[in-house]
């Protein structure tokens, strides 16, 4: 089941941010919030409940990485997937020793994004 599933884009760029959060949101079934900065996202996940954090590496403050790291100890079943610019097999491979369900290069599809999301929402069922 999708429908009633929570996701929380963290990105900085405002209309990154905007397209990824309207593309899901056309699928229907999913709420959908944005957060410009990983301190802000810390401090909604830890107000509210997400199914998943849909964050880009590079933001102002701490990265990506980092958030993730942290979102582990304040919410350990949430499930994550990181975006970025500036990808390198190092960032990858700590992303996904960090449990993300995810990892996506820019610029990228957006019918992959979704997929991505879709399959990341699929494993918690």
């Amino acid at each position: 089941m999708v429908n009633g599933k929570r996701i929380l884009i963290v990105d900085d760029e405002y209309k990154v941010a905007f397209f990824l959060q309207e593309s899901l949101r056309g699928l229907g079934g999913y709420e959908v919030m944005r957060a410009e900065t990983a301190e802000r996202a810390l401090q909604v996940c830890q107000e509210q409940s997400f199914d998943l954090v849909v964050t880009d590496f590079r933001l102002p403050g701490i990265n990506g990485l980092e958030l993730m790291r942290q979102l582990r100890t304040i919410r350990p079943a949430i499930r994550t997937i990181l975006i970025t610019a500036y990808g390198s097999d190092e960032i990858e491979a700590e992303a996904y020793a960090l449990q993300a369900r995810g990892y996506l290069t820019k610029p990228f599809h957006i019918e992959e994004f979704v997929r991505v999301v879709q399959a990341a929402l699929e494993t918690a069922e």
